[in-house]
């Protein structure tokens, strides 16, 4: 009798472990789709070239190109040429490109390659071509094509690859997502910052097409996205552009009805970051609270408006998918006041009714530039002193802000996840200064970063924080934040010290 007691009670303090104490998922935010991506996520790295640029005598001659409704050239005028770039600065790559690469195409015209690119060996309807390392671009110039069958439909893949011809992602590309529970598409549908698409279009007939010639135009088709989440088994993160008609939001959520994995979960906001004065949603919202007469304040009606089309959003979106699929978040400013901003949001009208979580991106490390005083403040530091100040102010600094997010998330019984995180190491004074940048690179490679982030994992685990979200996957800035937990899509492991930290706290170690 005795030992059931002793096991019965093992048995419920085992279940009234604090969910603090709990381990949380992670997923990540992925790169920017752009020639400088060293993400590399497809085969055909034509999908992520440049934009056609009319040329002559120069590269830019600033006249318009005649283009099919795909981004193909149909017609040249005289003397005029295209140009184009597929990789920039192919060092930064390391061993991730192929040296050879396999250019193929429709229809009849002519292609010259230049600068890092050079043509080895010319065939009918293809060409190989060596992808040279160094600082430059690799180019492509289409000097000729005939009106009547325009030369389209280019594929550059690498030579040799044993992948099939119809797979759309690079094979390292997915292997480096395992592990991840979602994948915030976030860049991929709103431009390389966010919503800074200039082509995007609220039109639904506007979308991203899988017929486009390349998908850095208007972003990603949301096909691709699906098929992605599918293929690694993790749920997609859709943050909707800020001008999408209820048209646009019903279309994409029955195409994502129709194509997710029916295991899979939506994770559903709208736009990215609308307290951000930075991107183009938050004047939008600003302006249509204070149009709608949300508030004369118009902090509180960009807030409200915030809420209100979210809302509708969720509404439209619950038709297509149900509710028991979706994950409806508002997300808010880490560093601001959430008894401000999470509060008019979520206290307004019914808001706190259609809502599953909050939202927000606890990063470390951003006061040390985020102006003038504190790049002067950092400047004087060396790497040691750098790290040490990461770790005895900036953490704690973090640590404080999601504790302060949590309380409001509790007091509206919503849990608490982050739409971005991480460290935030990023000169925003708009000083120039190579030193810095300099010292902020070597700092996120350095071992003593992992064990930064095993600490900074561990105070998000405690603050009550869920589904963690990184910034991001993979990318090389060394002078704009550092961001990718690796470097490279082909880096090891364990030269990536954030990436190594990631995978241990997924692992459970």
């Amino acid at each position: 009798m005795l030992k059931r007691i002793l096991i019965f009670v093992a048995l419920l303090a085992a279940s009234a472990v604090p969910a603090a104490e709990k381990r949380p998922p992670i997923g990540t935010n992925l790169n920017g789709l752009s020639y400088w991506s060293t993400e590399l996520p497809f085969q055909d790295v034509f999908k992520t070239s440049s934009a056609w640029v009319s040329g002559s005598h120069e590269w830019d001659d600033k006249r318009q190109l005649d283009l099919d409704e795909h981004g193909w050239v149909r017609s040249l005028k005289p003397g005029q040429v295209a140009n184009m770039v597929f990789f920039s600065d192919t060092t930064k790559f390391s061993g991730s490109l192929a040296r050879r690469y396999v250019v193929q195409h429709e229809g009849t015209g002519n292609l010259e390659y230049a600068e890092l690119a050079r043509l080895v060996k010319h065939g009918d309807h293809h060409d190989l071509i060596e992808v040279e390392r160094g600082s430059g671009n690799a180019t492509i110039t289409l000097t000729a094509t005939n009106p009547k069958d325009y030369l389209r439909n280019i594929r550059i893949t690498p030579e040799g690859s044993r992948v099939s011809p119809d797979e759309i992602f690079n094979p390292v590309f997915l292997e480096r997502l395992k592990g991840y529970q979602a994948l915030r598409f976030g860049i991929w549908m709103l431009g390389e910052s966010a919503e800074d698409l200039t082509t995007w279009s609220p039109r639904w007939q506007d979308r991203p097409k899988l017929q486009d010639a390349r998908w850095t135009r208007n972003g990603a088709p949301i096909e691709i996205m699906v098929a992605i989440a599918n293929r690694v088994r993790a749920d997609p993160w859709f943050s909707l552009p800020h001008e999408a008609d209820d048209e646009y939001m019903r279309e994409f959520a029955e195409l994502v009805a129709r194509s997710l994995d029916p295991k899979l979960k939506v994770y559903l906001e709208y736009s990215n970051e609308v307290w951000n004065d930075t991107y183009a949603g938050t004047a939008y919202a600003r302006k249509q609270g204070l149009a709608l007469g949300l508030s004369k304040d118009p902090n509180e009606a960009l807030l409200r408006f915030y809420a209100k089309r979210s809302v509708e959003m969720f509404s439209i979106w619950e038709k297509a998918l149900g509710k028991e699929r979706l994950v409806r978040l508002l997300s808010f400013q880490s560093d601001g006041m959430p008894e401000f901003s999470d509060e008019i949001a979520l206290s307004f009208g019914d808001t706190r009714d259609h809502v599953d979580a909050v939202a927000i991106g606890p990063y470390f490390g951003t006061d040390l530039a985020a102006d003038a005083a504190g790049v002067a403040h950092t400047r004087k530091m060396n790497l040691d002193e750098l790290m040490r100040e990461l770790e005895r102010s900036s953490l704690p600094k973090a640590r404080a802000q999601m504790l302060a997010h949590a309380a409001v998330a509790r007091k509206y019984r919503l849990p608490m996840i982050a739409y971005e995180g991480g460290q935030h190491l990023w000169n925003m004074s708009g000083q120039e200064d190579p030193g810095l940048n300099a010292l902020f690179y070597k700092a996120n490679r350095d071992p003593r970063m992992g064990a930064l982030y095993s600490r900074y994992l561990k105070d998000w685990t405690e603050a009550g924080g869920g589904l963690f979200m990184h910034e991001l996957d993979c990318g090389s800035f060394p002078d704009a934040g550092n961001w990718g937990a690796l470097e490279h899509i082909t880096q090891p492991r364990n030269e990536a010290p954030k990436f190594d930290a990631i995978q241990r706290f997924i692992e459970g170690r």
